[in-house]
Formats: structure tokens, sequence, C-alpha cells
């Protein structure tokens, strides 16, 4: 785990660019690398962690993006993207010269230097730089930096084919297999629920990253990187803690909230039947296929069926039970809130909602119109920041809509009999 440095609270009043966002870079010295160090060991654990750089000043803004680009689709590897003005070329590609004057025989600033996005209240963003780009214009130079969290790792690594192994094991000790042979950094931190149903043994030959949301799938689970860094791997269990299965903001667009809710800038509500699937089928490799109908749904879009045949549990039961859980998601027509924008320095709720607000998490959106509510429950499957100098936007891409409440003014009619009667 990276000690980044403590970042204090900023003065009242103080401009976002100035004192409120911070860019942190751990830029390495020439003994950190080179001298039997971080990468000779593998575990950069000699890094100088004093000699952190907030770049926060050359910065004149960031954009952070996290999520999945759909209702069943994986969490991507994180991405920041940032320009740093380079009046002294420390920042160039090539420099080879560190903070202690040293020749590194590599440019200071490259590909997995650590970066950090982050506040005095939270981190945003935790990776590691993955692009450098310099721009020299008439000697005016600025540098373009992208970063990926650590989820990258595991996508970068092909995979070894090695003899099947693992017949039994849960999802935890397999992602840790998985992990361990992608040779992910130790400063990147796991976090991995145990797993609660055993799964057939592997090659592991597949990307690490493939390998790694195939365990997930079959388990019924999932797994991305967190704002502070962190890989985490949630299992069923755990998806009803109420971390995940109660709301964490109330959105209202009532310009007199009350207070602890928030109200958005502007929101869109998509209703989309193109992810609609009622008919699930999934079946274990090896096993027999089991398959789950929503027939409300059935009657009201025809039946849309999807199948999944590659998952790797043991049992035909619990090919029933993730076939209930992709139902759960797929058979009502997807309600997006896409974007639900707000600047987190204009209001202290805003504020602490941004850092709190991860992948998984709940919102509650509530409309009034016409005499009526419309109040919507949804998982945040995507989020991005973007910062400049004087302005913070969070925009929020949330899924699915199976729990929209309100507008049953359908007396007899098929909504009736559907999930949405007595919510």
């Amino acid at each position: 785990m990276i000690p980044w440095p403590a970042i204090p609270p900023p003065a009242a009043g103080t401009a976002l660019g100035a004192d409120l966002v911070h860019v942190t870079l751990a830029l390495p010295r020439a003994k950190d690398v080179w001298d039997k160090a971080k990468w000779d060991q593998d575990k950069w654990d000699s890094i100088d962690y004093g000699n952190f750089v907030d770049v926060s000043c050359d910065c004149s803004g960031v954009t952070v993006e996290r999520g999945r680009g759909g209702p069943l689709d994986h969490a991507a590897p994180g991405r920041v993207s940032l320009q740093l003005d380079n009046p002294a070329g420390i920042y160039s590609p090539w420099n080879t010269i560190d903070s202690a004057g040293s020749d590194m025989g590599r440019p200071v600033l490259g590909p997995d230097v650590p970066i950090r996005v982050a506040t005095a209240t939270g981190p945003l963003f935790t990776g590691f730089i993955r692009t450098v780009a310099e721009t020299d214009d008439g000697g005016e130079s600025t540098v373009q930096l992208t970063g990926t969290d650590g989820l990258a790792y595991l996508g970068d690594a092909n995979g070894l084919e090695q003899p099947s192994q693992g017949a039994n094991e849960t999802a935890g000790p397999r992602l840790g297999r998985i992990m361990d042979q992608a040779a992910l950094p130790a400063l990147v931190d796991r976090q991995l629920d145990t797993g609660v149903t055993p799964l057939q043994a592997t090659t592991l030959a597949k990307g690490a990253l493939e390998e790694s949301w195939l365990t997930a799938d079959s388990d019924g689970g999932v797994l991305w990187a967190t704002p502070a860094g962190v890989i985490r791997y949630v299992d069923p269990n755990g998806l009803q803690a109420p971390e995940f299965a109660e709301p964490l903001a109330l959105f209202t667009d009532d310009q007199n909230e009350a207070p602890g809710t928030l109200c958005p800038i502007s929101f869109t509500v998509t209703s989309d039947r193109d992810h609609v699937k009622n008919v699930v089928s999934v079946a274990r490799v090896g096993g027999t296929s089991q398959t789950v109908t929503d027939p409300v749904s059935v009657a009201r879009h025809g039946a849309r069926t999807t199948q999944r045949t590659d998952l790797i549990h043991t049992l035909d039961a619990w090919s029933a039970t993730v076939a209930q859980f992709m139902l759960a998601r797929l058979a009502n027509a997807e309600v997006t809130i896409s974007p639900l924008d707000g600047v987190p320095t204009d209001d202290d709720d805003w504020y602490h909602f941004a850092h709190l607000v991860d992948l998984g998490s709940r919102i509650a959106l509530i409309r009034s119109r016409w005499g009526e509510t419309l109040q919507v429950l949804a998982t945040v499957d995507g989020l991005s920041h973007h910062i400049t100098l004087d302005q913070w936007t969070l925009t929020l891409k949330c899924a699915p809509g199976e729990q929209t409440q309100g507008y049953s003014r359908w007396d007899s009619a098929l909504w009736d009999q559907s999930p949405w009667d007595h919510r």
C-alpha cells in the first residue's frame, strides 16, 4: 500500500484549482528502480515515499471515468486524463534526472508511476500512469498524461496455460491466484470476499482480467477497483449488505429539498427496450442448462432470450441462481438516469457524496409532476468526475429500472400484476 501524503483541509473559500483537488505523483529515484529495489524484487517495497510531487499547480483540469457500459457488462479499468504545464521540463519524457540529481537512464515520469487524485476528504482515483505525451509549441511545453487503475494490470496479463487445478475452490482464492500469476504489483491492494459456490478446476489460460470476470460471474458477485485503488470482489452474500442494498443518496427536483437530499442541475431519464431479456438460460461447463422466466415481462415485451454457457461453478442448481441474478437486471426495460449532474463545491451534501459514491451504490431519484410522484431506485453503473480550475461536475450513469416506483395508475391493466404495483 502506498502511504500517500495527507492533504490538509483547504481554507474557507479556497478556489477549486488552488487547494481543494490535488493530483499527486509518486516519482521514482534512481536508487528506487535500479539498485535491487522495487522493480528488481517485483514488490516496489523500497520506493522512496518522500518523493511525492503535487502537480496540482501545473494542472488545469483532470477527468476521471469509472464503470461499466451496460447492465451485465463488467467494470472496466478506471481511467484518468490530465494535462500539465511543463515550464521547467521536469515532466518531459526526455527527462532522466531524478530529484536527487542522479541520472536514472530512463524517464523519471513514465508508465507505471503511481498517481492519485484526491481531496482532504478522500481519494477520487488511484492508479498508475499509462501514457506520457509532450507537445512543444514554440518553447511552450505541455505534457498529456493518461492513467488506469489496478484492473489494467490484469487486462495486460495474457496468461500462460497451467495444469488444471483449483477444483472446488471458491471465488476469493481463485481471484487471488489469478492476480498472483499476473504478477499484480504489491502496491495494488486487494479486498476479496470468500465466494459462495465451489468452482471447477481451471488452467488459467485466458487473460487475467477475463479469468477474473469469469470467476466473479460464476459466483454471482462483482469485481471492480475502488477510488482508493483497491481491487475489490463482493460475493452474493456481500451484495446484500446495506452498502449495496440501501440508497446512499436521495435526489429530487424539488428546489426546496430537505437537508441531506441532493438537487441535480439536470438529468435525463431514458427507458430502453434493447436490454430487455426475460428468458435467461445458464449452463455451467459440462452441466445442464437452467432457465428462468419473467412471465409478466414476456406478456408485455414478448420472449426475449439470452444465455450463458461458459460459467465454471460446479452445481446445476447454482446455474438457476445465477440466471435469476441476470433476470433481475434484464427483465424490465432499463431506466438510465444519465447524466445526473451536480457541482460538489456548491453543496456540502454533494461534496461528501462525490467521495462516497462507488460502483454498485444505490441511489433514489424522486420527481414530482402532474400531481403524481415517480421514484426510481437505481444502481450506479458508471461515474465520472470532470474537474477544472473553477468547476467540478460529477456525472452518474445508473441502471436498471426494475425498481421503478409510482405511476401506479394502470388500474386493472397488466402492470397491476408486475413487480411495480406494490413498490
